[in-house]
């Protein structure tokens, strides 16, 4: 018990692990395998896999093809090296709670998933905010979007959301949690994330509220901006009609990333909110993280629909692999 007593939150952790009232020595380093979860390991592990190789095409497709440096194709970069992570990182670290809560005794995992899952989520909601300003300039402020929207302005915004979620959520988990009295925990499985008051409501302000208000509000604007390029588009053939094309487009697929991420996102955090109040809550909380780590999944879906060049990428590695 003594590498478990040294972990970041383990007095919390222990809390969740006699909830579950489980028969789990401390020493214990296998799983505890049977069929079901053995078909639930198959299924979450070759979800990851899938997860980690779409998103590889992305992020490689985008690094070595220099006709795809552009300002957007770079933000879809960052959210895509998010989602690698997600699939390689998060998704294991959720295949094994799931199926052997036992394992989190020996290592002490929870700390270091508590920590990954929300720099993370952090992240991934922050390019969501980047995707709807890049819109947003590109066809509310096109001149401006042309002249201001360089590749080294947009690799400084997106270095900024990452180094902004590290130190954000460090202060969460450091200095969040040691006001004691305070504190209220939430159990995911044998994993404690502890909550408090004061930076509870911070954190549901600067990572709910602020940033689904500029989704909504700049996508809104997109739209109506949108829905008029459309028209301009359909009744004349003028020079520059296919770069509005082209804008039109990139703002459709990507308005279409941002609307499934809040479609898997806000269940989650709405959920958290009001988790005291809801019966069988850890179970209902597991199958939610997992519908926010399946969007890591379901974006580079949504650019083979909509890119050419990720449909290029794919063939590219289908014939390689041949």
């Amino acid at each position: 018990m003594d590498d478990y007593t040294k972990t970041v939150f383990a007095h919390l952790d222990y809390q969740c692990v006699t909830l579950w009232n489980k028969n789990c020595s401390w020493n214990v380093q296998l799983f505890h395998l049977n069929l079901s979860n053995f078909f639930v390991l198959l299924i979450f592990s070759v979800g990851s896999l899938l997860t980690v190789s779409a998103n590889m095409v992305v992020i490689v497709s985008i690094i070595i093809n220099k006709q795809l440096h552009t300002a957007t194709n770079f933000i879809i970069l960052s959210l895509a090296m998010s989602d690698f992570l997600v699939g390689g990182l998060m998704m294991p670290l959720q295949c094994a709670m799931f199926v052997d809560v036992c394992l989190y005794h020996t290592r002490s995992i929870c700390p270091v998933y508590n920590f990954i899952s929300t720099i993370l989520g952090s992240v991934s909601l922050y390019n969501v905010v980047l995707i709807a300003i890049d819109r947003y300039f590109a066809l509310c402020h096109p001149f401006v979007y042309v002249a201001k929207m360089s590749l080294r302005v947009v690799l400084k915004c997106v270095g900024f959301v990452w180094l902004l979620s590290l130190i954000y959520n460090l202060s969460i988990m450091f200095i969040g949690s040691s006001e004691q009295g305070q504190t209220k925990v939430i159990c995911f499985q044998t994993c404690a994330i502890p909550v408090n008051n004061t930076w509870g409501l911070t954190d549901f302000i600067f990572s709910f509220i602020i940033p689904c208000l500029l989704i909504v509000i700049l996508y809104l604007r997109v739209l109506t901006v949108a829905l008029r390029h459309a028209k301009v588009i359909s009744d004349a053939a003028k020079p520059g009609i296919n770069r509005r094309k082209s804008e039109l487009k990139a703002t459709k697929t990507l308005g279409t990333v941002v609307f499934v991420y809040l479609l898997c996102w806000i269940p989650l955090y709405v959920f958290l909110l009001n988790i005291e109040n809801v019966p069988e809550s850890n179970v209902i909380l597991h199958y939610l993280m997992w519908l926010f780590s399946s969007n890591s999944f379901i974006n580079p879906i949504i650019y083979a629909i909509s890119y050419p060049w990720f449909k290029k990428s794919l063939s590219f590695c289908a014939l390689f692999r041949k």
